[in-house]
């Protein structure tokens, strides 16, 4: 396969010239005349033994191909090449699909089933491609003969008849253009053409451009040295054309074709601004450099990360200036030794192919550069720099995540150990150890989960959860969340979780709730012993009901007997005395009732209706079971109720108790005339309030303190308001005579759970 163009720079005199009509008169005999060649050719394939292929199949042929290669239209063309090339048609049949596919040109150099040298090219034409297949026997051939002829001209050099014989024989058949000319431009003898893939270059058109481009650059006297002409109005028609010194100031010149040397360098531009481009995108750093150190091409990543001008890159400065001008701007690592280190680095050059170099460069700055260095198929080595700074900074954050996540699950109370899906141990705590009395050392990563809980069951009552917790860990059971209860020597429980994690990992995680199950065994005592005393105190109820009310009601119904003036007159004192009995007793009977109802609240229990209680039914309520104690007390009861009052999120028996023992209070204070109203609001940042305002018969003076210590209820409201997270207030208007009680309610947080200890914090 031909891999590339090799263009041969040849020092030029007269040696080469003769040389060069050798080879050009050898190639001409064994090819033959153009006219020759493309006369048996179709007329739109006129190339060689030439075929158009579409879709894998050929569907024109030129005679040659058809004659000597068996191309018929229709014919499947990798068909055509295995049997004309044999077990090495591979490399062809590839190449050719390769040029099917993305268009891009092939030319190779093979051998077919003879072993015979055999020349293939290809390359896409509208919608098809052309593939032109030549005998490349040539070749070999025109090496053998030019050097064979190089000899024989060597020897004969001597004779100058058959040099001019075979000066005049190559001018007429080679595809070469010579001439001689005076120093002022006058040319005396031109003679030759050149055929390119472009047209065909007459002598004197050469000649011509050569002498007018001299005059313009004012140096027509001076021979050239070595130029390259470009003629032809369609498309370039390259020619390599030289000068020498002649006899009486003439000059001697010859050209050659030079479309191909043209052709290659274009492609190599292309290629070079190709790969720039391509370059130009990446984000690392990419430096190119040739034998001799110098750098040969570089990418834009390169001077931002270098913070170098690209200007000064452009230069093509070498390795060791580069290396110096970083470290004048500390962009290389901080070095003890910077001479050796540098040395280091251009002794990379020394056997370039065989280099493999990577390192890190840790800058000043906080930088990480990771540079990388390989051989370069076009140079000597290939730098690649890659700023990692940011990939630095994530590896140490997530080291760090890392470091943290370890030390909070080991600062935990609970003992916790993690296994992965294979079973395997890949974390365990502190806790752990201290929970289940193991050692370190013992229980390290990658101890299986059975050999671990096998030092567990030892120490508990328990021994199935250890078999199901190894198969949860191991096997593909149903990966749900279960807990267990552990029983250890010592009367210590243990609680033990295990739960799936991601990836099959499962958690096992050991708590111990030995606290926790002696205060629940307390509560239960507590309890037990909350519900005798309740009945106790139902006892104790029913006593003070059978044993004191049963004789006050016989004192007082005794008393009423001796003022009724059917069993006897009494005189003034008589009925005093009587008045007296009656009334102490009637008191000492409210006082019973009072203390009876007091013992009778259940304070300790209480529970959140979700939905609270509506206030203004409770005040209603409150308002029907107190009729009768007002009409007694000749008191005049409202009720006053805030439309917007709605619900309280409070337990609904100790709001009705608060409302109840607020109101009779109030009635009892203002007992002989008074005005008492009882009633609640909402207020702007949904606080509920509940009121009571008294005003009190006859003008006796009103006080804060004077009600407080003529109240034996406030105290009991007090205590039901801060069970329900409440706040009892007291306001005197003296000129008006007129005393207010309100019990405050904030609002309840979505966030809590309406227990008592958190409305009491809330507070």
């Amino acid at each position: 396969m031909l891999a590339g163009l090799e263009i041969i720079e040849m020092n030029w005199g007269l040696a080469g010239l003769i040389v060069l009509l050798s080879a050009v008169t050898t190639l001409s005999i064994l090819i033959g005349p153009p006219e020759r060649r493309s006369a048996s050719f179709d007329p739109d394939l006129a190339d060689g033994a030439v075929v158009l292929v579409d879709r894998g199949r050929i569907t024109r042929a030129s005679h040659q191909a058809t004659e000597w290669f068996g191309a018929e239209r229709g014919r499947a063309l990798d068909d055509m090449l295995r049997r004309l090339l044999g077990p090495g048609a591979d490399g062809a049949v590839a190449a050719l699909s390769q040029l099917e596919q993305n268009g891009d040109p092939v030319h190779l150099l093979t051998q077919d089933v003879a072993n015979r040298p055999l020349e293939v090219m290809g390359h896409p034409e509208g919608g098809q491609i052309r593939i032109v297949l030549r005998d490349a026997s040539f070749t070999d051939r025109e090496l053998r003969n030019a050097k064979a002829a190089l000899e024989e001209r060597d020897e004969e050099l001597s004779k100058l008849d058959w040099k001019q014989r075979t000066v005049s024989s190559l001018l007429d058949r080679a595809p070469l253009i010579a001439w001689n000319r005076d120093t002022d431009g006058t040319i005396n003898w031109a003679d030759g053409k050149v055929a390119t893939r472009e047209g065909e270059v007459a002598a004197l058109d050469a000649v011509n451009l050569l002498v007018s481009r001299q005059e313009i650059e004012g140096i027509s006297s001076n021979p050239i040295d070595r130029t390259r002409l470009e003629l032809g109005d369609k498309g370039p028609m390259t020619l390599h054309a030289v000068e020498i010194d002649g006899p009486e100031d003439t000059r001697l010149g010859f050209a050659v074709d030079a479309s191909l040397t043209a052709s290659a360098e274009r492609t190599l531009t292309r290629f070079i601004q190709t790969m720039t481009e391509t370059f130009a995108h990446l984000t690392v750093g990419l430096a190119i450099f040739d034998r001799n150190h110098r750098l040969i091409l570089f990418n834009p990543a390169l001077s931002e990360m270098w913070q170098i001008e690209p200007a000064w890159l452009a230069r093509r400065p070498d390795l060791r200036e580069i290396l110096d001008q970083l470290r004048s701007t500390r962009r290389i690592p901080e070095l003890n030794d910077y001479r050796a280190w540098r040395d280091k680095l251009l002794e990379l050059f020394e056997n370039p192919e065989a280099v493999d170099y990577e390192e890190s460069w840790d800058l000043s700055s906080g930088a990480r550069i990771r540079v990388m260095a390989r051989p370069h198929p076009h140079g000597a080595l290939a730098f690649v720099f890659d700023d990692v700074t940011e990939q630095m900074k994530l590896e140490n954050r997530f080291r760090h995540m890392d470091d943290l996540l370890r030390t909070a699950l080991d600062r935990l109370d609970e003992g916790l150990a993690v296994f992965g899906a294979n079973g395997l141990m890949q974390f365990v705590n502190s806790a752990f150890h201290e929970i289940w009395d193991t050692d370190p050392d013992s229980v390290t990563q990658g101890m299986h989960a059975r050999d671990l809980f096998k030092l567990c069951s030892r120490q508990t009552v328990e021994t199935d959860v250890w078999a199901r917790g190894t198969t949860f860990a191991t096997g593909d059971v149903s990966r749900e969340v279960w807990t267990e209860r552990l029983t250890l020597g010592g009367g210590r429980v243990l609680r033990a979780r295990f739960a799936p994690l991601p990836g099959g990992s499962t958690l096992a995680a050991f708590a111990d709730v030995t606290d926790s199950e002696r205060a629940a065994l307390a509560l239960v005592e507590r309890n037990e012993a909350l519900e005798s005393v309740e009945e106790m105190r139902r006892v104790v109820l029913d006593q003070i009901s059978h044993r004191l009310r049963t004789p006050l009601n016989t004192v007082f119904g005794f008393g009423q007997l001796l003022t009724d003036p059917r069993f006897g007159k009494l005189n003034a004192h008589q009925q005093t005395y009587a008045a007296g009995i009656i009334e102490a007793a009637g008191h000492l009977l409210e006082t019973v009732k009072d203390v009876t109802e007091l013992a009778s609240l259940e304070l300790e229990s209480s529970s959140l209706d979700p939905d609270g209680i509506a206030v203004d039914q409770a005040i209603e309520i409150t308002c029907e079971l107190l009729e009768h104690r007002t009409r007694e007390a000749k008191v005049a009861l409202t009720a006053q109720i805030d439309e917007r009052i709605g619900r309280l999120q409070r337990d609904g028996t100790r709001v009705r108790q608060i409302l109840f023992n607020m109101a009779a209070d109030a009635i009892h204070r203002c007992s002989g005339g008074g005005e008492v109203g009882i009633g609640g609001r909402r207020e702007s940042d949904g606080t509920v309030v509940l009121f009571t305002r008294e005003t009190p018969a006859g003008t006796r003076p009103v006080s804060i303190e004077a009600t407080e210590k003529d109240s034996p209820a406030l105290p009991l409201v007090r205590r039901l308001a801060a069970k329900e997270a409440g706040m009892l207030r007291l306001t005197c208007n003296t000129e008006a005579r007129r005393i207010e009680v309100t019990c405050h309610f904030p609002p309840i947080h979505p966030s809590g759970d309406g227990t008592e200890g958190e409305l009491l914090e809330k507070i």
